[in-house]
């Protein structure tokens, strides 16, 4: 195989992107887009210049189709990965990967028992700004973490789609933003153990899941993190503060800079605006692992264990929020 065809389940503005995206991949080619809105389908099928569908059926039956790209709404995601698995297709899931655990262990005992390969999108790590921090951290300059604290604030008031209205189809807001927080904690300290949450919705009229929420994870590895974000902030933040075993280390996206010092006389902050004009694409870094990982067998940067593992921080927080009591964490 020289080249790894794909089609686009999913044609709204994340599919969308991520087609795009895919044609700086060399190995990699679109071939089809699906939506089962219809029109939807045809515009961006016209658009990128491949045939358009509206039964996933028809794209998963296609013998000239290797892998495809599931970018639906949240909820829609678990039966799509099953069937494309059962179909011999290589999967490129955005996150999040699934609602529960067991429906992520389904997915991935689907793709093992059929051979094919499965990817979750968590992108944030690989984004430029972030991907240096993870990279500092990476060096073992700082240490490794201890202690963290993540702040993601902004306004949900917006025209936006209109799955993204309902905890029906979305999940609630811990699986649509926040769990791209806890996959970059993941990275950087390691396994959950616990986690405590807190969550109300009081300001944002037009959902039906929380607008704001506070969590407190405990890892395997001793650290421990706190996250609050919230939808219902017009003025928005989105920043962190990290303490590792030999220094600590500040983060403000809106700045665009990444400050850390080391600790011990003499050692003065450094502090770095990040260009991310001179960084590569995340959304780029991601499809190409996964075409890589399925031509070749490269090692990639995720697979759909990270995937799981997110989402079995975000259930133990919905159940922490229940019961008020901290939930471990399924390994």
């Amino acid at each position: 195989m020289t080249e790894l065809r794909f089609a686009l389940i999913g044609c709204g503005g994340m599919g969308r992107s991520e087609a795009k995206v895919l044609a700086q991949v060399p190995e990699a080619r679109l071939v089809a887009v699906c939506d089962v809105q219809e029109p939807a389908a045809q515009a961006f099928g016209n658009e990128m210049g491949v045939p358009a569908y509206s039964d996933p059926a028809v794209v998963l039956g296609s013998s000239d189709i290797g892998a495809v790209i599931v970018a639906t709404p949240n909820g829609l995601h678990t039966q799509l990965v099953l069937d494309a698995a059962a179909a011999g297709k290589h999967i490129f899931c955005e996150k999040p990967m699934a609602f529960t655990v067991a429906e992520c262990d389904r997915m991935i005992a689907a793709a093992e028992q059929h051979g094919v390969r499965l990817m979750v999108g968590q992108v944030l790590w690989l984004l430029p700004f972030y991907s240096r921090i993870v990279e500092l951290f990476d060096s073992g300059l700082l240490g490794k973490p201890v202690a963290a604290q993540v702040t993601r604030t902004g306004w949900f008031g917006d025209p936006i789609a209109p799955y993204r209205l309902r905890k029906a189809t979305t999940g609630g807001q811990l699986y649509d933003v926040t769990v791209h927080e806890i996959d970059l904690l993941h990275h950087l300290c390691g396994p959950a153990k616990s986690v405590l949450a807190v969550m109300s919705r009081s300001v944002v009229q037009n959902i039906d899941y929380e607008d704001t929420v506070q969590l407190q994870i405990r890892y395997q590895s001793g650290a421990m993190a706190s996250i609050f974000e919230s939808l219902a902030a017009p003025l928005g933040y989105t920043g962190g503060h990290i303490v590792a075993e030999r220094g600590s280390l500040v983060y403000d996206t809106r700045q665009r800079q990444v400050s850390y010092r080391l600790a011990g006389e003499g050692q003065s902050a450094v502090t770095e605006t990040v260009n991310e004009r001179e960084r590569e694409n995340g959304y780029l870094r991601e499809l190409r692992s996964f075409t890589e990982w399925v031509l070749h067998g490269k090692e990639p940067l995720m697979t759909a264990r990270e995937g799981r593992a997110a989402i079995a921080v975000v259930e133990a927080a919905y159940q922490s929020a229940q019961s008020g009591q901290p939930v471990e964490v399924v390994a």
